[in-house]
């Protein structure tokens, strides 16, 4: 089985080859406006916007992926010593989309992509933390924004399936309600018979 993620061959032979040059995308559908950014710094151009780099600044947490239909959840952060980080923490986020995408670039912390980065993981932001902290004597500002996959397999699906919801996918149809009532007509059986 290939489990390649629609990941195009410039992008897989870059990975394939040996010595490559990752660099994590992450674009966030922030109240004020679109936030593109990239781990590495400068700027990057791809699908028609620019991603800014936030370097050693940026935490990218994945979630593993689960076939158990559980959602994931995973995190962003954003740490440096700017008390202008705070005023992004009364934003609304919550249920707004996000997606972190993979990509190589062709040197080391370098601007100018290899094919097409790849979707590693999407979802919806879910909180959104500040915290402080401080190193060396520097006052260090965390912006963490947490995001969830979405809803679990079992939360997504109708726990009872009833003789309308057959009747409004498919009209007309009336098996369903005469399973129903055979249902109710049969008779039991006993085990073993008396």
């Amino acid at each position: 089985m290939d489990l390649t993620r629609g990941v195009g061959a410039a992008l897989m032979a870059q990975i394939g080859g040996g010595v490559w040059h990752p660099v994590l995308m992450v674009d966030l559908d922030w109240p004020s406006g679109r936030v593109r950014a990239h781990s590495g710094v400068g700027a990057i151009s791809w699908a028609s916007a620019t991603w800014s780099g936030v370097g050693k600044y940026g935490e990218v947490s994945i979630p593993e992926e689960a076939a158990n239909g559980l959602p994931s959840d995973f995190s962003l952060s954003l740490v440096c010593d700017l008390p202008d980080l705070a005023s992004y923490a009364d934003a609304v986020i919550r249920g707004r989309p996000g997606t972190v995408y993979l990509g190589a670039t062709t040197a080391p912390g370098g601007n100018l992509l290899v094919g097409n980065p790849v979707a590693l993981a999407s979802g919806t932001m879910d909180g959104l933390v500040l915290t402080l902290d401080a190193q060396d004597g520097v006052q260090l500002y965390r912006l963490t924004v947490s995001m969830t996959t979405g809803p679990s397999y079992r939360s997504a699906s109708a726990i009872v399936h009833s003789h309308e919801d057959q009747s409004r996918k498919y009209p007309g149809d009336t098996a369903g309600l005469r399973l129903i009532g055979a249902m109710s007509r049969a008779r039991t059986t006993l085990w073993p018979e008396p």
